[in-house]
């Protein structure tokens, strides 16, 4: 996906549903690097709360290096 430099109620509402159904699927979506609006709106939607502190990066090589090491740490 490329960047997303502003969202909407329905976008919120959707990107909440995606992640209920990839949950299910034993999938796991995580944001990288969101703009200041977008990210502003994420906050105070409380959707990151849903995210949990590992669903949200800096940087895609961030994210690609904490979920492999935590893949690795899986038995």
């Amino acid at each position: 996906m490329s960047s997303v430099t502003a969202i909407d109620t329905s976008g919120l509402e959707t990107l909440g549903e995606l992640r209920k159904v990839l949950e299910q699927r034993s999938l796991q979506l995580v944001l990288v690097n969101p703009v200041g609006n977008v990210m502003e709106k994420l906050h105070t939607s409380k959707i990151l709360d849903t995210f949990g502190f590992k669903g949200v990066y800096l940087t895609v090589g961030e994210a690609v290096a904490d979920i492999s090491s935590a893949n690795k740490a899986q038995p």
